[in-house]
């Protein structure tokens, strides 16, 4: 989000301070992405650091080399696609420095105090050229003593070493979760009474607890604590246009008397935008049988290039913000404005099956959704509509739990990250098929004993 009061852009930053397994990192990805800054993750920076004295052979105690080194040569950073991308000297050192080793001579060279001046140095330049989110150990306390923001995520030793746990699991480490939460209560204590920079909240920091909480209520947390600290007012999105809110009173009056439509699960649909809602598409009214419980936002549709000759669809489609699409050609033009929908902060809104269907499920998926959901990052709002409008006729409609794509953005935009996108999608929705089966069993069979 870049914040603009009458037409000045305004620099703003966040820091992100806690112990070992808060889940820093991962937070602050999601925060930065919905907020549109870029996320600078420092640990990397030393980890490059540690790296870089390893490959000149320089040990982790000589000090003096050390501090001599971090004189000449520091780490930099490039972003692409919104990643961070870690550097040394130009060479691209990204996936060389996540290894036990570089870890360890990592916590050790991270306590040099000619090192940690230096690296505060150039972590504080990158910061004041544009918005940014910044996580470690000392961002709010000393990298980023005026930062915007200031929060302290924590969570109690046990649950940050079931974590760690969980993960080390799925990497089929053999640890134990003993060994695990022995070594999370040893680098607290190691942080917390380091002799530079220890770790400790930032006295105006606020303070966040995520023991009992899930990633995405910790990331909506503190995208709202942002959101109140900037003085948050209604983006043009949340303003609709009047040929939007006529729709919407005709939805209105439609899906409650003359087209019931029963909605479910309407609580994930009130997503911060920017968001992608996907549904299923059996009817030209599914724009607004699958938005119409999406109302914080004026969503744009992508809509066939075709409508667009009509004169009268013309004006409408401007009218309603729409987005032609060739749907039999990749069109780069509407993939290009999509993004830029995305990036200004509006919701889009995209049937991924690219046409008609009366199949209910989705089948043979448009690989275009996948580019956009990838190259954005925003989280995608899957609605199941499980038949056509008809007078008279009650039809139901599922909002599922929001998708987020953040661990295959990570690996790019590539055929198997896209087949991945098309598969949960195709999975959330036989899931969404399923429960309302299920559903619909259990009343005719409650009906039937009645």
């Amino acid at each position: 989000m870049r914040v603009r009061e009458e037409g000045i852009a305004l620099i703003y930053t966040i820091a992100i301070d806690g112990p070992v397994g808060a889940g820093k990192s991962s937070v602050a990805d999601e925060v930065a992405a919905r907020l549109h800054i870029l996320h600078l993750d420092t640990g990397a920076m030393y980890r490059a650091f540690a790296w870089l004295a390893l490959r000149d052979g320089i040990g982790v105690e000589d000090e003096a080399s050390l501090c001599a080194l971090a004189e000449r040569t520091l780490p930099e950073v490039r972003y692409e696609d919104g990643r961070q991308r870690t550097l040394i000297g130009g060479e691209d050192v990204t996936g060389l420095i996540r290894t036990p080793e570089i870890s360890m001579a990592t916590s050790t060279i991270s306590k040099v105090a000619g090192v940690r001046r230096a690296m505060v140095a150039r972590q504080q330049a990158l910061a004041r050229q544009q918005s940014m989110l910044l996580d470690g150990r000392d961002i709010g306390t000393k990298v980023l003593p005026d930062a915007t923001v200031k929060i302290y995520l924590t969570a109690s030793a046990e649950v940050r070493a079931k974590r760690r746990f969980d993960e080390l699991q799925r990497k089929g480490d053999p640890s134990t979760y003993e060994e695990v939460l022995a070594d999370v209560i040893r680098r607290d204590e190691q942080d917390m009474t380091r002799a530079v920079d220890p770790l400790r909240p930032a006295e105006d920091a606020q303070l966040l607890d995520s023991s009992e909480l899930t990633q995405e209520q910790v990331v909506c947390d503190i995208v709202r604590r942002v959101r109140m600290k900037l003085g948050h007012k209604p983006r043009p999105e949340e303003k609709f246009t009047p040929m939007y809110r006529v729709a919407r009173g005709a939805a209105r009056f439609l899906f409650t008397t003359l087209m019931p439509v029963r909605y479910h699960h309407e609580e994930n649909a009130q997503l911060d935008a920017p968001y992608i809602l996907i549904a299923n598409h059996g009817s030209m009214l599914d724009p607004l049988v699958a938005g119409w419980k999406c109302y914080r936002y004026q969503i744009r549709f992508l809509g066939k290039k075709e409508l667009v000759r009509n004169p009268i669809l013309r004006w409408m489609f401007n009218c309603m913000r729409m987005i032609p699409v060739d749907r039999h050609n990749m069109d780069m033009a509407a993939v290009r404005a999509c993004l830029k929908t995305l990036k200004d902060g509006h919701p889009l809104g995209i049937f991924p099956e690219g046409t008609r269907h009366k199949q209910g499920l989705m089948e043979d998926l448009e690989s275009g959704i996948s580019m956009i959901a990838l190259r954005s990052g925003v989280r995608l709002l899957p609605a199941y509509i499980t038949d056509k409008p008809r007078l008279f006729k009650h039809i139901d409609v599922y909002y599922g739990q929001p998708i987020s794509l953040s661990a295959l953005k990570q690996k790019g935009v590539n055929k198997e990250t896209c087949d991945g996108v098309l598969s949960m999608i195709t999975e959330t929705y036989r899931g969404l098929a399923a429960a309302h089966a299920q559903r619909t069993g259990k009343e005719a069979s409650e009906l039937k004993n009645a």
